[in-house]
Order: structure tokens, then C-alpha cells, then sequence
């Protein structure tokens, strides 16, 4: 197989002249670390490898989504705002990208325009200069006004179409949103997304050149998971049919529910005849400081994956799944794993086989946990799934089942309206209420509450430390550092102290 695809390349170099440059953005501090380490990565854990990162030639790095603030605020203590701001003081040759997910925020409801508006505003300010776009409805209208935002602020725009496997999602129906996407934002880039890894190499072959004739000269990205064991294969069989750019992560954050690894990557496609401009020795030095953080805090390595075609039916997300594992965990019912991705597979084609990227998979998660936890199927209804089901999101695709739909809208909370009210602009009553305060800190109030953002810990520059040489790096942080302070050193502990 590799050798057809490597005469498939070599015929497209005779016939325009040139060799194909494959660019590969790097997915290591955001969607590799999210499906691996349940989105656990500290901002001190980024700042030693982000400038050789800067330096490994890659089309980008993706810096922060929706979940990395979550994440930040509700369980690290960290401000999201100051992790793009410091990784933008050592990141000054790649473009740090961004994302927002439709018109959606914590808690994956829908927001009013100002405040989508304001969250791209935020991130470009504090040093993002791309965002990417989705709506998992693959609605235009839930991103038009946070795109056009990012337009005249001049970041640059990333709109991305995610895969489903489901009736109706067929090549004409994604060349057709393409070309809407096109047509009506003249985005920089269109990416196409196969969050679950359930993409098939055969599927590939005709969807991705239609996706890329549909947009024309606009570079294609393309990003895929190893859950099935195929993500590797089908990013080589993506580069050769087509895409222009390639979302993979640093060995050790590749594989498993994860993108394909960078370093491998890069090694096929220029076997296969492709120029790729990435320094892999950089990005092996980057893999051992990630590897010796994984190995002192006991996160996971990625590994490759067997082929599994379980993930066919549930349609997981590589990183859903890392923070499923983990809230099961948690709640002391790891054992019932088995049994809910039973139930997802089940309550996603119940509910009309959403594309499971976010909200869905949270969504669809929660209730099928419920469902099995209760012992009774829809005996108790997430405000999320009624709210889904009468179009609080957004026209669906596909209808929900009847049966179900009696069931949820039964067992539903009453405070959930059958129809969804018409959002309001949320900023005015805002600034009214933190007018002293910046617009990073209300936009994380409004998102997370008072109580959440005051126990957020402030990360200085000088905090930032390898595992390989922490108190040499640290050290050296501090002299560089404005603030004063005093360290004490001993055998038996380690303090710090700043006035």
C-alpha cells in the first residue's frame, strides 16, 4: 500500500513540476494532551519546550480551546488568559491558533453574540493570531458573527468541517457545506475533522479531493485519531489525496485515543516524496521533556493502538473518552466503562447521530452514564439532552426518535421550555456589574463564577521548570524575573517566597 501511494505522489510531482510541500501543525499543548491526559497539562509543564517548538518549523501550534479553559480554571487553578500571554513570549515565529466552538461556552449552552464576540477578541489579544471554527451542527449561522470578529481584528480563520458517520453525511452534502463555508467567509484555511477516528481509508479517497476541489486554492487541513488504530495511515492518505496540513503531536502525546505522532509523520510523508519543513530533533528534545513530566506524574505515554471497530459505534472523541475514563474514576464506577460506551452507541443514534465533537460527546455521555447508572433508560433526563432535543442548539440534521423524544421531554426538567427563548446580549449587565474589572477577568467570571476565578494562582514566568534540571531552570527563571524574592534551599525541602 505504501508504495502506491508513494507512485500516486511521484506521478503528481512529474505532472505539475514540483514537489508538494505537507506543512504539520502541532497538536501536543492542546488536543494531544486533552485526549491523553484528560487535559492536565499545566502552563509550567508548556513554557520549557515552547521555544524549541518555535523553532522545529511547524505550521502552526495549537495553543487553546474551550476545554484547556475549563480545564485551567476548574481544576489547575490557572488563568487560561496568562498561559497564551507567556507561551506568546517565547513563541514568536509559529502562529498560536485558538478555537471556538459555535456559539457555545461553558456548560456547552449557547451564548448571545457578544460574548462569542468577546471571547475572540480576548484570545487575539493575549497573543493568539489564528482561531479555528466549528459548529458541530455544521451551522453557519452559530458562527458568523464571532468569524466576522476575527476578520476585522485580522486573526487569521480556520473553519473546520467535522466528519460523521451517519445516513445523509455523504460526499455531496460536505462539498456543499464547504462551499457555503467558502462562499460566505472567505476563511484562510478549511480544515475537515475526524475528532472519533472513524474515518475509513476508502471513505478518505473520495471525500477529501471533493472537499479540496469544493474550496479551490484555500489550503485544506486535516486532522484524524488513532483510536481505531487507522490515524496514521489516514493522515499519509489524506496528504496524498489532497490536504495541505496535517494536525499530529510530539511522541510522547501521539497515538492511542491522540493524533498521529509528528516525527513519524514527517518521516513518511517525505518517503512517500513530500517536502516537510520540521526539525524532528528538536521535536525529540520536546518528546523527552514531555515524557519525563508524563513519567513524574503519572499521565499516560501514547501508544499505538490495535485496530478497534467498536469506535465505529459509539463515535467517541479521542479526547471525550481520556475525560470519560477519568470521571468514571472519579465517581468510583470504572467498571461500568464497558457498559456506557454500550449506552453512548445506543443514545447517539437514539438522539438523531449527532457528530460527536463538542458539546455532543459530553452530552450523549452524561445520559448514557445516567442510563446505566439508573438501571432505567431516559428515567432521568440531562437539561443538555432536552434542550438538544427542542432545538435550544439549533436545527437537527436528523430527528430524534419519537419514542425517545416522549421520554425526554417526559422525564425533562419543566424549567427546560419546549422552545428556546432568543438570547440576549449579556454584556451590558456585565460591565455593569465588574465595571472595574478588566474584560479578561469578566469574561472568566461570567464563564465560571467569582469563587472559580479568585482561586485562580497567578503563574510568573520564573515558575516554569524541566523535569530534567528543575532548580537550575528555576533559578535561572528567577533572576530574569521583576519580582523580588527570596529562596531558600535545603536537603529536605524546597521554598519560595515572593514579597
Amino acid at each position: 500500500m505504501f508504495e502506491h501511494l508513494k507512485a500516486l505522489v511521484a506521478a503528481e510531482t512529474q505532472r505539475t513540476g514540483k514537489r508538494r510541500t505537507i506543512h504539520l501543525a502541532d497538536e501536543s499543548l492542546r488536543d494531544g494532551q486533552q485526549c491523553l491526559w484528560a487535559t492536565r497539562m499545566r502552563t509550567e509543564h508548556m513554557l520549557p519546550i515552547a521555544d524549541r517548538l518555535d523553532r522545529a518549523g511547524l505550521a502552526g501550534i495549537q495553543a487553546m480551546a474551550p476545554v484547556q479553559f475549563d480545564a485551567c480554571v476548574l481544576f489547575l487553578k490557572q488563568d487560561p488568559f496568562e498561559r497564551i500571554r507567556l507561551l506568546r513570549e517565547r513563541v514568536t515565529r509559529t502562529p498560536l491558533r485558538g478555537s471556538v466552538r459555535s456559539n457555545l461556552m461553558r456548560g456547552f449552552m449557547p451564548v448571545a453574540d457578544d460574548i462569542t464576540d468577546l471571547f475572540v477578541e480576548r484570545q487575539f489579544a493575549n497573543g493568539l493570531s489564528e482561531i479555528g471554527f466549528f459548529d458541530a451542527l455544521m451551522c453557519t449561522d452559530n458562527l458568523a458573527s464571532s468569524i466576522h470578529c476575527a476578520q476585522r481584528l485580522g486573526a487569521g480563520v480556520g473553519v473546520m468541517l467535522p466528519y460523521n458517520l451517519a445516513p445523509g453525511y455523504d460526499d455531496e452534502l460536505y462539498v456543499a457545506k464547504a462551499r457555503e463555508i467558502v462562499e460566505r467567509f472567505n476563511p484562510n484555511t478549511v480544515g475537515f475533522y475526524d475528532a472519533a477516528g472513524i474515518l475509513t481509508i476508502d471513505r478518505l479517497r473520495t471525500l477529501i479531493p471533493a472537499i479540496k476541489r469544493a474550496i479551490g486554492d484555500k489550503p485544506l487541513g486535516f486532522s484524524t485519531h488513532c483510536l481505531t488504530g487507522l490515524g496514521s495511515w489516514l493522515a499519509l492518505e489524506a496528504a496524498v489525496h489532497g490536504a495541505d496540513r496535517l494536525l499530529t503531536a510530539v511522541t510522547p502525546l501521539a497515538h492511542g485515543n491522540s493524533v498521529p505522532a509528528t516525527q513519524a509523520t514527517a518521516q513518511d510523508l517525505r518517503a512517500l516524496g513530500f517536502d516537510v519543513q520540521v526539525d524532528e530533533s528538536l521535536l525529540d528534545e520536546v518528546g523527552d521533556c514531555l515524557r519525563a513530566v508524563a513519567v513524574r506524574e503519572g499521565l499516560a505515554l501514547g501508544m499505538p493502538a490495535e485496530y478497534e471497530p467498536s469506535h465505529y459505534m459509539t463515535q467517541y472523541a479521542g479526547g471525550a473518552m481520556s475525560n470519560l475514563e477519568s470521571s468514571l474514576q472519579q465517581a468510583g464506577i470504572a467498571d461500568k466503562l464497558p457498559a456506557v460506551l454500550d449506552e453512548i452507541a445506543r443514545v447517539r443514534v437514539e438522539l438523531g447521530s449527532p457528530i460527536m465533537v463538542t458539546p455532543y460527546p459530553a452530552i450523549i455521555g452524561a445520559q448514557a452514564v445516567m442510563n446505566v447508572v439508573s438501571g432505567e433508560r431516559y428515567k432521568v433526563v440531562a437539561d443538555e439532552v432536552k434542550k438538544y432535543a427542542c432545538g435550544y442548539f439549533g436545527k437537527l440534521p436528523l430527528p430524534v426518535d419519537p419514542n425517545v423524544l416522549d421520554r425526554v421531554i417526559e422525564n425533562g426538567s419543566a424549567d427546560v421550555a419546549l422552545n428556546a427563548p432568543p438570547l440576549k446580549p449579556s454584556l451590558p449587565a456585565l460591565r455593569k456589574r465588574y465595571g472595574k474589572l478588566g474584560d479578561d477577568q469578566l469574561l472568566l467570571r461570567y464563564m465560571y463564577g467569582d469563587e472559580k476565578v479568585d482561586a485562580i494562582e497567578p503563574t510568573a514566568a520564573g515558575d516554569a521548570y524541566s523535569v530534567q534540571h528543575p532548580v537550575v531552570d528555576l533559578i535561572t527563571g528567577l533572576a530574569r524575573s521583576k519580582r523580588k524574592v527570596h529562596v531558600r534551599v535545603s536537603s529536605r525541602d524546597f521554598s519560595l517566597q515572593a514579597n
